[in-house]
């Protein structure tokens, strides 16, 4: 009885088999058994537990599945514990909008801080649970029991740790410096974050003129695109070896970098101006400028220092935009404060974290510094000094998570880890990692690692891990703490139900050593890519038990999604490097971003993400994650397209025909596997057998080279190709007539093994691709037609290759097979003749002798495998009398120079002989005479068009030229009816849902005489193949008795009505 539905349906069948592994326990018994074998290590990225899983997600994750099975397959103790990031702003983002929490002020006063965490922790609880339930669904194996969280009191103490280490060695300080900071979120934020954030944004665009001092009627013309910053203004830089220009504009001089002066002219819409002056910027240096709001902030007034409000050198100025004097503010971008630096001028950064002017801009104050961008023209057009005013559309860095604009603002308040002392321990680290690809590493995170600045780890935030630093009220000394074990030692206040968070880790207080005063902490939580950066380590509570980490470290494999070189590839290696002098990863594959069906950025703002858990209940967890793991390499982007998931997905249903072929006919004759049996009879075997086992080992050979270099598109392609095309396509045809012979018979039962041993070995290699649709083949197929096999798939080895069942010549010769089948069939389309139809002959002018030889030792094959009568390889082309050749005038190529007497040209080409013409063009230029006149036609005059005689079809090949005979004989036509025939009466039969074995009464009417003729030829093979017991064939004038039969169908072949009456005796 048939253990395997006749239609594949994932969603049934992963049902059944998540079910069976949960009953059977078949991942704890996975892991017993490889308990003892050589140790492969995992570390898993946490994903962010604040939101679903979607389609991007999830194929990341199928990869860590694939690789972590196959591992485990291959012998391997494989460590998978999972893990979770679940603090960070992200959360409490999605926090505030739930429960209305208009901004950040408001927790703490509006909304309790105890609360508000309380609600994070609920969030985060919430979506874990989503998390675990899509990863189960997926397939994906992890240790979730013991997963990590980076919430624990015990993972952060970890945190802790690091960051006493790390203070120790010098490499963490405040900083003064301008941050990107997120004004909605009122925090600062790292360079990786700010990398992830940017987004198109229209911004005002205008040119300015500073007045010089003591100068009349001369300006310095800068530009901007921040309006609200020149509030901050303090210098102008240019750059020294540029040349710069004083131009005459109607009796004003305005000084512009030579480059630009009409680009600038341009848009100002000054079409009369003269150029004056010409010096370098070198000569600029020390020039004094009145501030246009001198009068309106107080800072411009109070301060007048050397290079305050006036022109400085720097070689980042660029003439790509703008005027070639660059707007400086050094309250408001990193270059100008590198700059304010250099010079020795005074900071002003008049703005707070929410991005509102401060009282030190009284016309501004309480406004946000965006709002003021349409203002600042307006006053500057009053006061005479706009010079233009345009929108630029640009790329603009944003938050991460919230989408709002990000601000650069000069804070003395923030915590940092250096560069300085690590950056090149950290490039030799990367350095030793193997990376795919190899460019992900060397030059996307190498040139990161060679440019990255300090890393800003404070964050001005409530739900993350507390920055573990105290500070004295009365003499300002600070002490870094490493342990809750060192805090309590040290604490002169602690909570009775204290824990790693705020606001009861804010509680503490400590004594002061120096001058016991009191210590409090400082206000910040840690960026939460250092939370997920400690994983290396605090997964395994490193600090309680070394030995557990010592084991696993280094890890051999980490993948996540490309991004990921500027987060937790980045936060990882620089802990790592910090604590243990090394990199954490050995292995590291880099993936890229999925994308929506039109290649456009899947976001929720869009409403075109698709989440897993919605894919997962439609199309099932298999065909999704064949289609994402060989769709494209792990590392390129790839477009998420449904029609493309439903070919792929058809590649299974192809195994699951080939599986349910093979069961019906093994149930038959109560086929059992012997391996023995099969290689006692392999040197006697048929050709295809041979082939096939030879095919199987090449296959897995390629497939352990793919893999092993975590090569995932191209291993499953490979193994996708073979069961459609040489399991499907080329074997089965060839052995389909086998298994109709007696049961005993020794090639049937070849067959038999040969097709068993095929798909034991391939539906190993397939588990890591496709766990559940492996599994249920293994067990509810392979485990029938064997002895000893392990009830579970996941309880075997994986095959490798057996190199003296590998054949090359063999696997050559069958490549010849392959193309004549293609060629012969493109032939075949030609003169509209189906294969099913056989033809009077097939011809092979092959390319060399090898081929030619290859081909005839598959005679016999070929005449079935074709349709053929007649089979033949030769190496001269005998069919060339039968070519005719057509001249094609190219009019392109002749009608510029032939146009006034084309018409005569055309018709005097047609008179020429075409195999002259050809000869002749293909020496040099070929001379004639039309009218009169001389023509010259040169290569590309001429197309030359060959054809054939109706009865003859051709096809090129690799291998050579193909030509078809389908002249029509009587016993031809005779036999493609039965095949027609034949293939209607088995769908009926499907139809009816009989057994292979059932038969049948049959009677066959047809709508013309000539055809119940030709039907008569063949009508003991018409009944063999159907399995009729009787058979009537009926022409046009007769009329059955269709009462007797309980199906009755009627057929269109051509032009042909065929009425079949069927039933079941």
């Amino acid at each position: 009885m048939s253990h395997l539905p006749k239609r594949y349906d994932p969603l049934v069948v992963e049902k059944e088999v998540l079910d069976f592994w949960n009953k059977e326990k078949i991942y704890d018994k996975t892991l017993e058994l490889r308990s003892s074998g050589p140790k492969w290590n995992f570390l898993e990225g946490p994903p962010t537990t604040n939101g679903f899983m979607h389609v991007g997600h999830a194929r990341g994750r199928a990869m860590k599945d694939t690789q972590i099975r196959y591992m485990t397959m291959r012998g391997y103790n494989v460590w998978r514990r999972g893990g979770w990031d679940m603090q960070g702003l992200p959360v409490e983002l999605e926090v505030e909008k739930k429960e209305g929490i208009a901004e950040k002020g408001l927790i703490g006063s509006d909304v309790g801080m105890d609360v508000f965490v309380q609600k994070c922790k609920d969030l985060v609880d919430f979506y874990l649970k989503r998390w675990v339930d899509d990863s189960v669904r997926l397939g994906l194996w992890l240790d979730y029991p013991n997963a990590y969280q980076t919430r624990k009191d015990d993972y952060i103490e970890h945190v802790w740790h690091f960051l006493k280490l790390a203070n120790e060695k010098g490499l963490l300080g405040r900083g003064y410096r301008v941050n990107p900071t997120c004004p909605r979120c009122v925090t600062a934020l790292s360079d990786h974050e700010v990398s992830q954030g940017y987004a198109t944004k229209v911004d005002p665009s205008i040119y300015v003129k500073f007045q010089l001092v003591d100068k009349e009627d001369e300006y310095l013309v800068i530009w901007t695109t921040t309006p609200f910053t020149l509030i901050s203004n303090e210098m102008v830089s240019v750059h020294p070896k540029y040349k710069y220009v004083k131009v005459d504009v109607g009796g004003e001089f305005w000084w512009i970098v030579e480059d630009l002066v009409e680009t600038v002219m341009g848009k100002a819409k000054v079409e009369s101006y003269n150029r004056v002056e010409t010096l370098t910027g070198k000569k600029m240096l020390g020039w004094k400028y009145r501030h246009p709001f001198h009068d309106e902030v107080p800072f411009h007034q109070e301060h007048d220092e050397k290079y305050m409000h006036a022109v400085v050198t720097g070689k980042h100025v660029t003439v790509e935009d703008g005027t070639g004097l660059v707007h400086t503010a050094p309250g408001f971008g990193p270059d100008d404060f590198e700059m304010g630096k250099e010079f020795k001028v005074p900071i002003l950064a008049p703005v707070n974290t929410s991005g509102k002017f401060t009282a030190e801009v009284p016309m501004f104050e309480g406004k946000m510094v965006f709002d003021t961008n349409a203002e600042v023209p307006r006053m500057l057009e009053k006061k005479g000094l706009l010079v233009h005013e345009e929108t630029l559309s640009h790329e603009y860095p944003h938050c991460w998570r919230c989408d709002t604009p990000l601000i650069y603002l000069a804070d003395k308040t923030q915590w940092f880890l250096k560069m300085t002392g690590v950056r090149d321990t950290l490039v030799k680290a990367n350095n030793d990692v193997d990376w795919t690809p190899d460019w992900a590493g060397a030059g996307r995170f190498g040139d990161w690692l060679a440019n990255a600045d300090d890393w800003c780890i404070s964050r001005s935030r409530v739900w993350g891990s507390p920055l573990p630093v105290w500070v004295c009220d009365n003499c300002q000394s600070e002490v870094v703490i490493g342990s809750r074990m060192e805090l309590k030692e040290r604490a002169i206040k602690f909570p009775e139900d204290f824990e790693m968070h705020r606001p009861w880790v804010d509680e503490v207080v400590l004594k002061c050593e120096k001058c016991d005063g009191e210590m409090h902490r400082e206000q910040f939580v840690t960026d939460c890519w250092l939370d997920s950066g400690m994983a290396h380590t605090a997964s395994v509570d490193y600090i309680k038990d070394p030995s557990l980490f010592k084991s696993l470290f280094p890890y051999d494999f980490i993948t996540e999604a490309v991004d990921q070189s500027r987060g937790w590839f980045y936060s990882l290696l620089y802990t790592s490097v910090v604590m243990h002098g090394q990199a954490p990863f050995k292995d590291c594959v880099s993936q890229e971003h999925v994308l929506d069906e039109d290649g456009g950025k899947m976001s929720k703002s869009r409403g075109n993400v698709v989440w897993a858990k919605d894919a997962l209940e439609t199309i099932g967890a298999d065909p999704f994650r064949i289609f994402m793991l060989t769709r494209s390499a792990s590392w390129s982007r790839m477009n998420y397209s449904q029609k493309e998931i439903d070919l792929t997905r058809k590649k299974l249903d192809v195994l699951w025909n080939v599986v349910l072929f093979s069961e019906t006919y093994m149930e038959l004759d109560k086929f059992k596997f012997d391996e023995k049996r099969m290689m006692k009879f392999l040197p006697n075997a048929n050709l295809e057998d041979k082939w096939l086992l030879s095919r199987l080992q090449s296959v897995l050979k390629e497939y352990h080279e793919h893999m092993d270099k975590y090569l995932w598109h191209h291993a499953g392609r490979v193994l996708l190709d073979f069961i459609s095309e040489d399991l499907s396509r080329v074997y089965l045809p060839l052995v389909k007539k086998r298994v109709w012979l007696d049961s005993e018979n020794p090639k049937k039962v070849m067959a038999y093994d040969v097709i068993y041993y095929t798909l034991q070995t391939f539906i190993r290699t397939l588990n890591p691709f496709t766990p559940f649709l492996s599994e249920k083949v293994h067990k509810d197929f392979l485990v029938r037609f064997a002895e000893g096999l392990p009830e579970s798939v996941n309880l075997t080895d994986m095959p490798m290759n057996v190199e003296n069942l590998m054949d090359e010549e063999m696997e050559a010769t069958f490549d010849v097979l392959q193309e004549l089948r293609t060629s012969s069939s493109h032939a075949r389309n030609k003169r509209g003749v189906k294969l099913r139809h056989p033809v009077a002959k097939v011809t092979l002018i092959a390319i060399d002798k090898e081929t030619s030889k290859r081909a005839e030792s598959l005679r016999e094959l070929l005449l079935d495998d074709l349709n053929t009568r007649g089979f033949e390889s030769l190496l001269t082309d005998v069919m060339a009398e039968f070519t005719q050749l057509a001249i094609k005038p190219n009019y392109k190529a002749l009608g510029p120079r032939y146009k006034d007497m084309m018409k005569d040209l055309v018709i005097q080409l047609q008179k020429e002989d075409a195999v002259k013409l050809r000869s002749a063009l293909e020496k040099g230029p070929a001379a004639m005479q039309v009218k009169g006149k001389k023509v010259e036609l040169v290569e590309g005059d001429i197309e030359f068009e060959e054809s054939l005689p109706e009865y003859l079809s051709y096809a090129d090949s690799k291998i050579g030229k193909v030509y078809v005979d389908v002249t029509r004989t009587k016993e031809l036509e005779a036999e493609g009816l039965v095949r027609d025939v034949t293939r209607r009466v088995q769908v009926m039969r499907k139809e009816m849902d009989l057994k292979v074995e059932q038969s049948i009464d049959i009677v066959l009417h047809f709508s013309d005489q000539e055809s119940v003729e030709l039907a008569k030829m063949f009508e003991d093979h018409l009944k063999n193949e159907t399995r009729a017991v009787t058979l009537d064939l009926v022409g046009p004038n007769e009329e059955p008795g269709w009462k007797k039969y309980s199906y009755i169908k009627e057929w269109e072949i051509d032009d042909l009505t065929l009425k079949v009456g069927m039933s079941a005796v």
